[in-house]
């Protein structure tokens, strides 16, 4: 009798070992069968989209892309609208996100934007807010950026908060040069910065 129940708590073991076996295998199997979702290398919209075909708008539609200086880059809005002049769109609630890397992001958005498709080029516009991090929030009537390469100007007013202070100034620009520069943030015409403390 004493045998026997040995036997069957082996038994029971064993049955649990295989099956917990089982299972690790087949999570594995899933994940090595999943395909890796990769960055384009262009945005899509830029060279893929028909904007004729665009008269009732594109829902939701989300890119990436990689800039020439190798900076992520991620746009999401409500709607693209084609528009009367060839090759612009208009892009409702816009979203763009740039990742240049150190896990760092710059944020711009804004109620209204327009690409045009042969600049390769975004300009936000209505309630544009620039955001960078705990860094930088700023507001500007329109901000516009390159998509192939890390390029943000924003024309002033630019109002907004810069590295603990207050800032007032007529021009704001955000680049890299190239893919061993770092980010350069300028502020010029009639810059005033109030610091504060604390």
């Amino acid at each position: 009798m004493q045998i026997l129940q040995l036997n069957y708590s082996n038994t029971v073991f064993y049955l649990k070992l295989v099956l917990i076996i089982l299972g690790l295998l087949a999570i594995a199997l899933i994940f090595s069968s999943a395909k890796k979702l990769e960055l384009s290398s262009e945005i899509p919209f830029a060279n893929e989209i028909d904007f004729t075909t665009l008269d009732d708008g594109l829902t939701k539609p989300l890119f990436s892309s990689i800039t020439k200086s190798g900076d992520e880059i991620q746009i999401a809005a409500k709607q693209i609208i084609s528009t009367n002049t060839k090759d612009t769109a208009l892009v409702r609630f816009g979203n763009l996100k740039v990742f240049p890397g150190n896990g760092s992001r710059i944020i711009l958005s804004s109620d209204i934007a327009v690409f045009k498709k042969k600049d390769n080029n975004l300009t936000f516009s209505e309630n544009v807010i620039l955001e960078s991090g705990n860094d930088i929030r700023v507001t500007a009537p329109k901000i516009s950026t390159a998509l192939d390469r890390l390029f943000i100007r924003a024309n002033g007013p630019v109002n907004g908060f810069f590295s603990n202070s207050n800032i007032k100034a007529g021009q704001l620009e955000i680049f890299r040069e190239n893919i061993s520069n770092g980010i350069v943030i300028s502020f010029t015409k009639g810059v005033k910065m109030v610091y504060n403390e604390g």
